[in-house]
């Protein structure tokens, strides 16, 4: 964009430039011709009357009509006086019409059409002309006031009986469509209002066609009368018109010449410019690719060294709890194992003390014997009693240690399956904690990948949808500046058509002011020779 304008704004000042020579061209050359031409004529056909002498003196302003009689000149004083005038008028009527890009050069636009219609004083406009304007003019402001004098009011629209039968087919429309039972009276009066504006857009439509139907006509007859008040006039003036002709023609080649040349540089210009922007332009497409690609491959690059760094995460993790299971199997069997040993080492404890206990008896034993033998006879009754009452203990001893180790031997199973059952519990329930950490790094892995792919597929679109706007951005700018150039070319081909015939009919109201110079000049002669 900001190359766009410095070239917009360097071909406007060269442009300017340009039209500032053509004008000091132009008015150098009608200064000269205007020498060459009225020097020799008022030098030979001065008469010797005072009053003829004062008809041809030229006004104060510079210009060089001579002033035959009071009425021509007036005319021709005021044909100068409001030709800047409306040269001003035109030129701002043509700056309003414009883009806001002639806006802004608006105050210089008007500045130099000023100057040139104050510079070029021979572009007056006959009273004749100026009345045959003025009357299309003050009809069509009449046609518009009558056409444009009913009133157009919403209020007055929307509740017209047509605006009420046309919402109420909306609304029937509307239900029957939708299935609606009722239609809110707010929906209604938004329905009639659009449809009373639309009513309205119509019918102002008709009317501005309508005054523009009877502008156009009014002024196909005004130019009709002024083709014939034309040609009137070129015909009394052919034979004099001749020459100045041939100049004109002359002229017109060399200023067609010049400004076909000047067109050539300037499509010459937006050429180069063209290319240079469009270097430019794929210099800039070139460095946005190398970068999307360069962000492509970081994010390749990012996305491996993440999975990468999970992918190490998770086996450090498996590894981990692996080595915890080791650990705690290697820690119940280890239990195991003492628990086995301590019941392994009671039952020795309760063996060695049942020997003991039997070694004991059998000392008893003997010793009993030996004391029998010693009082046999004194203690028979009572040793045998005290035998039998020994054997039964003994036996009741024996039976009540072999229940005792039968329910410690039945504990120790127990626990020793209640600890299997735990450690089996456990077991599961770690595997059970483990497959839910893989599936939760799985899905975050998922999830992470879906984000990043997301992310770049954002990244890519928004770098897509940039592109497309500056495109269109470029696109929309070229299309201005190419508006602009159409506009500028059509404005300066109608301003020269416009200063050639003002210097035509210039030339010829002052062809028929000598004329009338010269005819008076003649009838003064007549009557000096006769009296």
């Amino acid at each position: 964009m900001r190359v766009a304008a410095g070239l917009y704004e360097a071909y406007e000042l060269e442009r300017q430039r340009k039209l500032r020579q053509c004008r000091e061209e132009r008015e150098r050359i009608i200064r000269e011709e205007k020498r060459r031409i009225f020097t020799p004529l008022a030098s030979g056909s001065l008469p010797s009357s005072p009053a003829s002498r004062l008809a041809f003196k030229a006004p104060p302003d510079g210009t060089c009509s001579p002033a035959p009689q009071a009425g021509a000149g007036v005319e021709a004083g005021a044909s100068a006086g409001t030709t800047p005038t409306g040269t001003k008028t035109k030129t701002k009527t043509k700056s309003h019409s414009l883009d806001s890009l002639q806006k802004r050069r608006e105050g210089f636009s008007a500045k130099t059409s000023s100057d040139s219609g104050a510079s070029s004083c021979y572009s007056g406009e006959s009273p004749g002309d100026k009345w045959a304007k003025s009357i299309p003019r003050t009809r069509t402001v009449a046609a518009m006031s009558s056409l444009v004098g009913r009133s157009f009011s919403l209020g007055d629209l929307s509740h017209s009986p047509q605006t009420t039968k046309k919402v109420e087919k909306i609304v029937k429309e509307v239900k029957r469509k939708k299935g609606l039972k009722e239609v809110s009276e707010r929906d209604r009066k938004i329905a009639a209002l659009m449809i009373a504006r639309h009513q309205e857009t119509s019918l102002l439509n008709e009317q501005r066609y309508t005054a523009h139907l009877q502008w156009d006509s009014q002024r196909r007859r005004a130019e009709q009368r002024k083709e014939e008040e034309e040609k009137e006039k070129q015909r009394a003036l052919l034979q004099c018109h001749k020459m100045w002709e041939s100049q004109v023609e002359k002229r017109r080649g060399k200023l067609s010449q010049e400004h076909q040349e000047a067109t050539l540089l300037k499509q010459r210009q937006c050429l180069i410019y063209e290319e240079r922007w469009k270097e430019q332009a794929e210099k800039q497409e070139k460095m946005k690719r190398e970068k999307l690609e360069r962000a492509s491959r970081e994010d390749k690059q990012k996305k491996l060294h993440q999975e990468h760094n999970l992918k190490s995460k998770e086996e450090d993790k498996k590894e981990h709890l692996e080595r915890e299971e080791q650990l705690l199997q290697e820690k119940l069997f280890s239990a195991a194992q003492k628990k086995l040993r301590k019941e392994l080492q009671l039952q020795k404890e309760k063996k060695l003390l049942h020997q003991a206990e039997k070694v004991k008896h059998e000392a008893l034993l003997k010793e009993l014997a030996w004391h029998e033998a010693e009082e046999k006879e004194m203690l028979k009754a009572s040793l045998e009693m005290n035998l039998n009452k020994a054997q039964e203990n003994y036996e009741q001893l024996v039976e009540k240690r072999n229940q005792d180790m039968k329910e410690k031997a039945k504990r120790g199973e127990m626990q020793f399956q209640r600890a299997k059952l735990s450690a089996e519990r456990k077991e599961k329930e770690q595997k059970e904690h483990l497959e839910a950490l893989a599936r939760a790094t799985e899905r975050k892995l998922q999830h992470a990948a879906q984000v990043a792919e997301e992310v770049v597929q954002q990244k890519a679109r928004k770098v897509v949808q940039s592109r497309l706007e500056k495109e269109k951005v470029q696109k929309m700018n070229k299309q201005k500046v190419e508006q602009c150039e159409n506009l500028r070319r059509r404005e300066i081909l109608l301003s020269i058509e416009k200063k050639l015939e003002r210097s035509e009919q210039f030339f010829r109201e002052k062809k028929t002011v000598l004329e009338n110079a010269r005819s008076i000049a003649r009838a003064s002669f007549h009557v000096r020779e006769k009296y």
